[in-house]
């Protein structure tokens, strides 16, 4: 018999194939018992979206009903219960009729003492569980107990619901490590998420104590996960967060806001992770399509985040990468198994974050990641490994320690600057103990200037809130001569463009303006003279984007080369006519044709170089060309890194289009190729092979 569904009252119902012995004698009229099992059908993912591995995995703790099909209400429901950790249920009815029945099963958790969750269709009031029932036995006499067998609810027939409720009820078990137990009745938590009701965002309600979910979100586990993080800082946790839009690739966000949305991502993966799932460093959001491979939207990686390329502690991504490290390990069900990153050494307990949310930040005000990091070295706690910490943080540019010219918070402590215009790097931290914990920070530097010469004195590059104020002091290191805050309104380096009255010796100082935080970090840059002209082009640095090029400035004469001669922000402008994405240094052979490229497939006997691989009309390639990265480094002065394959490996060559040939590695098994720095980044690039083949690849 195949499996059936239809429709009742708006619940989806599906109803397995149910065998019943045959040839037996109708027994007197008795309690009976009602058995059987559900399971839901999940789906995995990974950092491509849903990998197309859609295992069988049980409803566990949902009520049971053992229903009368010819009543309505609760008069039709005989029995309940629950499932347990298998999905399995066995009921005893208390009956003495002869009656049509079936089972359903119910997200929701009445008959579960200390669970106190459910979830809930977003249409209409948002008070209508899901439910999902078994084919209806018809004439059923009391006594006769029934095995109403496996139930599976599929994609799309209710198995979006169940998974919700099993994600929540993964949560609630992992929250039971941290406060004894199961949360109580007074924070009970629902899931409020429908298919095609028009919602298109998720969020958590605090004043419903309810997480509500986009329409597409129903096997989205790390999104109920992260929303469900919500609700564990509202109930148990400290929070400054003034809310807003965020999204993983906003580097510059409320630091309030960018930590309490990184630890929520961190705690719905940890989720995952104490639960032992793989891939538990990767959060994905889906576009929630049908049932296979694919549908993603966004992913990210907690451990060690490629993607955003984001600097400091404004950065949710930063955040997560930051709580993640502290706690995972080689061990962890990531990725990676059996590694972890060369900069993070620790792996610590949950209990060790936990406590210092719990138990030290209670009471604080403006909560960021500074407030974590500081109570995480306060006592009682005291929780230690500074330089293992300072190591995680800084990879990712949260500078939570003294940098190199420290102390020089007097003028008697300034520090010597060059004054040729080059950057000095500073944070906002004072820690002469060590001891990890910061306090305020401020910044003097000596400037010897020459009387009637201008200077330009700047700070830029300001990371994790580092918000400047930037004074120039008269010799007595103490009388400001000039002053400026934020350098525009939307802009909150600072400038100041100063002439000398006399030839002595002056003080720069640089303070953290009164913002959110007082850490931070910022370069400093003082050229004399006013801006230079390092390369006599006739423009200074205010305007020319490579002053050490005389042929680089304003005004000057394109070409295509992968660098902007012209510096209007724009990599060989004008050699991309057919706007094909490719220039005609970049390999495109035909500017005037868009439909040849190095991107395209060679057309048969058309007489056209299709593909720009120099021959035509050429049988398909030999060798299959497989770019695994394609990479430029911001953070590493502009570098591009691209690695591929090839199935003839090592016996061709690959070569990236307009830049050089790659270095076969037998380490590492991959062809490679990294540019010198200052490399702009081409967008795309594309690998050819000497046996044929080639492959392109966006630049990420």
């Amino acid at each position: 018999m195949t499996l059936m569904t239809r429709t009742v009252r708006g619940v989806l119902r599906t109803l397995p194939m149910l065998l019943l012995a045959a040839g037996v004698a109708t027994p007197a009229l008795a309690d009976w018992t009602a058995s059987g099992t559900f399971q839901y059908v999940d789906r995995e993912f990974d950092q491509t979206g849903f990998t197309g591995t859609e295992p069988f995995l049980p409803v566990r703790l949902a009520d049971i009903e053992i229903v009368d099909a010819a009543l309505n209400g609760k008069k039709a429901i005989l029995a309940t219960g629950a499932t347990d950790q298998n999905g399995a249920y066995s009921i005893v009815v208390r009956d003495r009729k002869t009656r049509d029945v079936y089972v359903r099963v119910v997200t929701s958790s009445e008959s579960t003492p200390d669970l106190f969750i459910d979830v809930r269709d977003s249409n209409t009031n948002q008070h209508k569980k899901y439910a999902v029932a078994t084919n209806t036995i018809t004439g059923h006499a009391s006594g006769m107990d029934i095995n109403f067998g496996t139930a599976t609810i599929g994609i799309g027939q209710g198995g979006e619901a169940f998974n919700l409720y099993d994600q929540v009820l993964r949560g609630m078990d992992y929250l039971a490590t941290f406060i004894d137990g199961r949360p109580g009745s007074d924070e009970a938590l629902a899931v409020v998420w429908g298919i095609n009701n028009g919602v298109g965002g998720s969020s958590y309600s605090i004043g419903s104590t309810a997480i509500l979910l986009r329409d597409t979100a129903g096997y989205d586990d790390t999104v109920v996960l992260h929303e469900m993080g919500h609700h564990v800082v509202w109930q148990y946790l400290a929070s400054s967060s003034p809310g807003g839009a965020h999204t993983f690739s906003w580097c510059d966000l409320d630091l309030r806001l960018a930590f309490q949305e990184g630890w929520v991502t961190y705690w719905g993966n940890s989720v995952l992770r104490y639960h032992d799932l793989p891939r538990s460093n990767i959060y994905v959001r889906s576009n929630g399509g049908a049932a296979g491979p694919g549908s993603l939207v966004r992913w990210a990686d907690l451990e060690d985040d490629q993607q955003y390329l984001c600097s400091g502690s404004t950065s949710e991504v930063n955040v997560f990468t930051v709580l993640w490290d502290i706690a995972d390990g080689p061990t962890t069900t990531d990725t990676t198994p059996g590694e972890d990153d060369d900069h993070d050494l620790l792996d610590l307990p949950d209990e060790e974050l936990w406590e210092v949310m719990a138990t030290q930040m209670g009471g604080k005000f403006n909560i960021s990641l500074e407030t974590f990091w500081d109570e995480w070295f306060n006592p009682p706690l005291q929780n230690g490994f500074r330089s293992e910490l300072i190591a995680i943080a800084d990879h990712v540019l949260i500078e939570y320690h003294e940098d190199e010219l420290e102390a020089n918070d007097t003028a008697t402590e300034a520090s010597f600057v060059p004054l040729d215009g080059s950057l000095v790097h500073n944070t906002f931290f004072s820690d002469p103990e060590l001891d990890g914990e910061g306090a305020a920070d401020s910044d003097l530097f000596l400037l010897q200037a020459s009387g009637g010469v201008q200077y330009v004195v700047e700070t830029t590059n300001l990371l994790s809130d580092g918000n400047t104020i930037l004074q120039i002091l008269d010799s007595d290191g103490v009388t400001p001569l000039a002053t400026n805050d934020d350098r525009s309104a939307s802009d909150p380096s600072s400038l100041v463009i100063w002439v000398a009255p006399r030839s002595d010796t002056f003080y720069v100082r640089v303070t953290h303006a009164t913002d959110v935080g007082i850490y931070g970090s910022y370069d400093l840059r003082i050229a004399g003279a006013g801006p230079v002209d390092n390369d006599g082009d006739g423009f200074d640095t205010t305007t020319d984007c490579n002053d050490d090029d005389i042929d680089i400035h304003p005004g000057a004469i394109e070409t295509c080369d992968g660098v902007d001669q012209d510096c209007d922000g724009a990599v060989d402008n004008g050699f991309d006519v057919d706007g094909d994405g490719y220039t005609t240094c970049g390999g495109d052979c035909d500017d005037d044709d868009a439909d040849v490229n190095p991107g395209m497939a060679e057309v048969p006997d058309n007489d056209i170089d299709d593909n720009c691989d120099g021959t035509i009309d050429e049988v398909a390639p030999s060798d299959t060309v497989t770019i695994t990265q394609a990479t430029w480094k911001k953070k590493k002065r502009g570098q591009l890194i691209v690695e591929a394959n090839s199935d003839q490996e090592p016996d061709v060559t690959l070569t990236v289009v307009g830049f050089d040939v790659m270095i076969w590695n037998p380490d590492t098994g991959k062809y490679t190729y990294t540019s010198p720095a200052r490399t702009p980044n081409p967008g795309s690039v594309t690998v050819t092979s000497s046996g044929g083949g080639s492959d392109t690849a966006p630049v990420e």
